[in-house]
């Protein structure tokens, strides 16, 4: 599979009309940890992964850390924070097997997205999943 040349892939507005069908959840009443256009390599970029989230989040985070997302909103629902991840559809990765054994519920995406900022679909299906 081809390496993206970049790390930012902006939701499009279907996957937030999709959130707030399945779980009711409004684009603004959303903190997104991991906006758009931050320097992905900047050390203070993250500081998402670092902290406390807010009560409900979304998240469509890059891929280059995908277990490190995952694990950290894992981990916030001991504080009884719930996130709304965007993730690839990586069936071979734990934590992938770690969202389906804790039995996070998980709505797939009909058909492959087209990112606001990007040229092309998506090379790989993806999938929300409300970890809560």
């Amino acid at each position: 599979m081809p390496k993206s040349k970049s790390q930012t892939h902006i939701t499009p507005d279907r996957i937030y009309e999709i959130i707030s069908q399945e779980w009711g959840y409004a684009k603004d009443s959303m903190h997104d940890p991991c906006p758009a256009y931050t320097p992905y390599k900047s050390s203070m970029f993250f500081n998402g992964l670092y902290g406390d989230l807010h009560e409900v989040n979304y998240i469509n985070p890059p891929y280059h850390n995908l277990s490190e997302w995952v694990m950290h909103a894992v981990n916030q629902t001991y504080k009884n924070k719930k996130t709304v991840m965007l993730l690839p559809a990586k069936t071979d990765q734990s934590w992938f097997h770690i969202l389906i054994n804790f039995g996070y519920k998980i709505k797939w995406i009909h058909k492959r997205l087209r990112f606001k900022n990007n040229k092309h679909h998506s090379t790989q299906p993806h999938f929300l999943v409300l970890i809560k």
